[in-house]
Parts: C-alpha cells; sequence; structure tokens
C-alpha cells in the first residue's frame, strides 16, 4: 500500500490473474507526538512561524509555555525547533515535506504571565487565539486560512491576511491595523481605534466602540457602533455601506457617492442636500465628524 498524506492506495493480486485498486481516505484524527515546555522569563517578543498547519493559541495559568504538536506521521525531523536570541524566543516549525497532507495542529498555552509581543506567521492553515490579556502586541500574518480571535485584549492588534476569513469576539485593542486581501471580516463586540481595510469580501462590525477608518475595495460594509468617541471614516469603491451610531451622538457628517442613493436620519439638518452629496449636522455643534464615500453604491447612516 502506498500513501499520499491522508490518501492511500491498496493494490491487490488475485488468483485468476487481475489487478484491482482500492483509492481512499484515511478519516484518522492526528496523534500527539511531541511536546515541550520553555520559559518566558526575560522574553518579551514570543514568535511562531509555523506552515501547513492548524493553530491553537490559549492561554494557561501555569508558568511556561507548552507546546503540542499533532500529527499523522510521527517524524522528529517535522517537529517544531526553538530558538532563543536576547529577549526572543522563537517557535519555527520542522521541515515538510513537499506533495503531503500531514494533517498538522500544534497548540500552545501561553502563561498569563507573559505580557509581551506575540507574532504569529502561517502560510496556510487556520489559526485560533482565545483568552489572552495584557499583551503589548499581537501581529498576524497569514497566506491562507482563517483567523479566528476570542477574548484578546493588547495594546497593539495587526492582521495581514492574504485570503481566509477574519473573525473577532470580545477583542480590546489601543489600535486595530487590519487588510485582508481576499475574505470576508466580522467584529463582534469590540473596542479601540481601528484602521481596516478589505480588497475582496465584505466588512461587518457589531456592538463596536470606539472610532477609525473602515475601506472596502470590492463588497459590502455594515458598521454598527454602540459607542462613538472619535471621527468615523467609511469608504466603499463598489458596494454599499451602512452605518449605525447612537441615536443620542452629536456630530457632523458627509456623505458622496458617484451612482447610488444617500440616506441620512430624519432629524439631518443639512448645509448640503444634494442627490449624490450631503453635508450636516446632527444635533449640537461637534467636532466629530462622520464621512461616508462611494463610487458605485449606496450609503445609509442610521441611528439605533
Amino acid at each position: 500500500m502506498s500513501r499520499l498524506g491522508n490518501f492511500f492506495i491498496h493494490r491487490a493480486s488475485h488468483e485468476n490473474g487481475k489487478v484491482t485498486f482500492e483509492i481512499g481516505v484515511d478519516t484518522h484524527a492526528p496523534t500527539l507526538v511531541n511536546a515541550f515546555s520553555e520559559t518566558l522569563d526575560d522574553i518579551d517578543h514570543l514568535t511562531i512561524n509555523y506552515s501547513a498547519a492548524s493553530i491553537v493559541l490559549q492561554s494557561t495559568d501555569r508558568s511556561e509555555l507548552t507546546v503540542r504538536e499533532f500529527m499523522l506521521v510521527d517524524e522528529p525531523s517535522y517537529y517544531a525547533h526553538v530558538t532563543h536570541e536576547d529577549d526572543t524566543l522563537a517557535i519555527t516549525a520542522g521541515e515538510r515535506p513537499a506533495r503531503d497532507n500531514l494533517n498538522i495542529r500544534i497548540e500552545l498555552e501561553i502563561p498569563t504571565t507573559y505580557h509581551g509581543r506575540l507574532e504569529i506567521s502561517s502560510v496556510s492553515g487556520p489559526i485560533e487565539i482565545s483568552n489572552l490579556h495584557d499583551l503589548k502586541s499581537l501581529a498576524i500574518t497569514s497566506t491562507s486560512g482563517a483567523i479566528s480571535l476570542d477574548d484578546i485584549e493588547t495594546s497593539n492588534l495587526s492582521i495581514d491576511s492574504i485570503t481566509g476569513t477574519i473573525k473577532g469576539r470580545g477583542l480590546i485593542a489601543e489600535d486595530y491595523t487590519i487588510n485582508a486581501m481576499s475574505g470576508n471580516v466580522s467584529l463582534m463586540n469590540t473596542r479601540g481605534n481601528y484602521s481596516v481595510r478589505c480588497s475582496a469580501g465584505s466588512l461587518r462590525l457589531d456592538d463596536a466602540h470606539g472610532h477609525g477608518r473602515f475601506e472596502v475595495t470590492s463588497g459590502t460594509a455594515k458598521l454598527c457602533f454602540a459607542e462613538v468617541d472619535g471621527n468615523v471614516s467609511a469608504e466603499s469603491s463598489a458596494g454599499s455601506v451602512r452605518l449605525q451610531v447612537p441615536r443620542e451622538l452629536e456630530y457632523g457628517f458627509n456623505l458622496e457617492t458617484s451612482i447610488g442613493s444617500l440616506k441620512t436620519p430624519d432629524n439631518a439638518h443639512y448645509s448640503n442636500n444634494e442627490r449624490n452629496y450631503q453635508t450636516g449636522a446632527i444635533g449640537a455643534p461637534s467636532d466629530l465628524v462622520i464621512s461616508m464615500m462611494t463610487v458605485v453604491g449606496s450609503l445609509a447612516l442610521e441611528t439605533r
């Protein structure tokens, strides 16, 4: 029997001279093949460079970083290796055989006492991160694969994704920088200063607190703020944009579209009220400004 990753080909010879082949998929889950722990004393920068695998990170009350690797094949050359340099600890994937699917998963438990920088880089495979608090920064770079974040608190959060969805829930950051080339972005119950750009895919923000800039090249954007504490800008080259803000909020606004409709709250006071361009204010004069623009698509500014 020959094997290619999860796929197998079984050749059988029979007495009548016939030869048959059986082709199938091995659905067995990967098993634990490697585990180790590392101290993070005097470490301020933790980097994880791991490819062709699922990456799972969560917190632990234990004092050391714990790493577990799961694979279909127990091959030591595939194990991750660790390097120390100054205040940086790096975990890097081992060898990856060409044209093979080992169904690899790496699980990392990070001590709650670690408050430094965390950097994750992946070529392919999903990334799941949960229950990490008080980090200096969290930086994620992914070529292909879904990214899921839950209950994260960090000073700076940056995500660069080429292909794959991005989902976040219960996130707190002073600054967000999210760039998604292809894939939907969905954030729920988040707080901070946002800079979000989606090249191809929809953008959805629910129960947001803060302010920021949102750009969608091709796709729709629906942004729902529970609290606004600064200027908000939302733009789309081709697609509709819907923005909801608290009813009691006072602000100035400007909306512009080349082809599409505009919608503003019923209590708006206009300084310009044209078909494709509207400016004005809601409530008393305010330094807070909401800007919305699209080339092709409708714009809706609403209260919640």
